[in-house]
């Protein structure tokens, strides 16, 4: 027979009785469930519902399934996550963006309140309100990209995910819900009557400057891969560059120095000659100032390329400043520093390259990734891929047939 007694007007409490333990003290397990309005009007109806729930609850219990709801406030389980699991299994980049996210936008929502009690409607008004002007700790007037809600419902899904295999709740809420749309931003970049005010920029910028935003267009390579480079990344011989590690923040005033292998061969890009014998000049004035520096000379087991003048290597983020005061200093067209890998491979696709080639280039582990993010074509790939069309000019066929 069901055992239940209820509690408020629509709560009642289930009860499975376990027997004693050794001091003779009774075991049971506990659930408090609520009920519809609608059910309560009718005591078979009522009693029939009680009876399913206690049977479904007695069933969880003697399979060992069930899981008793732990008092925890959500601030406190994002404590021990971020604490025993995050730090050491995520990336330092990584962890400090998922950090970043739930700071601003997700603990001052649900931090208070008990992990048990977030349901999936709380997570839907959460997820609509991010998407509304204003939102978030920053206020700022146009809502939230969707990749950042999208990063948002990510870690959200994340830690409940972490909460249900560390049993502390039972089900996620977030376990019926949709991933939210993520509109795919369109790759701006240079191509055609652009490199012309572009190079003409860059020619009066400082020889390290010049010489780093011409290895992010060339190489492709990302911000954190250009200043992590050091001389014995280059091959002169061969017209090459090997890729080996990155540089994704610095930590504590420190470089972060990241490995980029993997299970396969270092990345290997080839370069152009011009370029690698302006890399040569500039590996002599290296020397130089490192010479002149002395004992000043501040990394002494590397040998960065680009550097702050005493071979301490840039963060990722002063690249990233100087692109955006050259921009608006020559009026350039506005891309970002990223977009310089677009503009490579743009490029290279618009001049006869395959997406083989620029695949490999771009280091993508597949055709289809590149294919997926470079479909596209500029004005000028264009006119090209029209132009081959003069080819099936009808004139052209009617003049050797007669």
């Amino acid at each position: 027979m069901a055992s239940y007694t209820q509690r408020g007007k629509n709560s009642f409490t289930l009860f499975v009785e376990l027997g004693y333990d050794e001091n003779g003290k009774r075991l049971r397990k506990t659930k408090t469930i609520k009920v519809d309005s609608r059910l309560m009007k009718t005591k078979r109806k009522l009693e029939g519902y009680l009876e399913e729930e206690w049977l479904k609850f007695k069933m969880q219990v003697e399979a060992g399934e069930y899981i008793e709801p732990q008092k925890k406030y959500f601030k406190d389980f994002v404590h021990d996550w971020s604490e025993k699991y995050a730090k050491s299994f995520y990336a330092k980049k990584t962890y400090n963006n998922y950090m970043e996210k739930l700071n601003n936008y997700i603990l001052p929502r649900f931090g208070a309140m008990r992990i048990e009690q977030i349901k999936t409607l709380h997570i839907v008004d959460f997820l609509n309100e991010a998407s509304q002007p204003g939102f978030g700790k920053r206020k700022k007037d146009v809502p939230l990209s969707s990749s950042t809600i999208y990063e948002l419902d990510k870690i959200l899904r994340i830690l409940f995910n972490k909460a249900v295999t560390w049993q502390i709740i039972s089900k996620s809420p977030m376990e019926s819900l949709e991933r939210p749309k993520l509109k795919k931003r369109k790759p701006k970049f240079y191509s055609g009557a652009d490199f012309a005010t572009y190079f003409e920029a860059l020619d009066q910028e400082s020889k390290q400057w010049r010489l780093f935003f011409l290895t992010a267009l060339i190489t492709g390579f990302r911000r954190g891969e250009i200043v992590a480079l050091e001389w014995t990344h280059f091959d002169f011989d061969n017209l090459q560059i090997k890729l080996v590690q990155s540089i994704p923040l610095f930590e504590n005033g420190k470089p972060l120095i990241k490995s980029t292998k993997t299970d396969e061969d270092i990345r290997v890009v080839d370069m152009p000659e011009w370029y690698m014998d302006e890399m040569k000049i500039f590996y002599k004035e290296w020397k130089k100032e490192k010479f002149s520096a002395g004992d000043q000379w501040e990394e002494k087991g590397h040998k960065f390329v680009f550097h702050t003048g005493l071979g301490r290597p840039y963060n990722p983020q002063t690249p990233t400043s100087k692109w955006r005061q050259i921009i608006k200093k020559y009026n350039l067209k506005d891309i970002r520093l990223h977009d310089h890998r677009h503009s490579m491979v743009s490029w290279l696709l618009e001049n006869g390259g395959s997406i083989k080639e620029a695949q490999i280039r771009a280091g993508h582990s597949s055709m289809r990734t590149t294919s997926d993010i470079y479909g596209h074509l500029s004005p000028e790939g264009m006119k090209k891929t029209a132009e081959k069309f003069n080819q099936l000019n009808p004139n052209k066929y009617k003049n050797k047939s007669s």
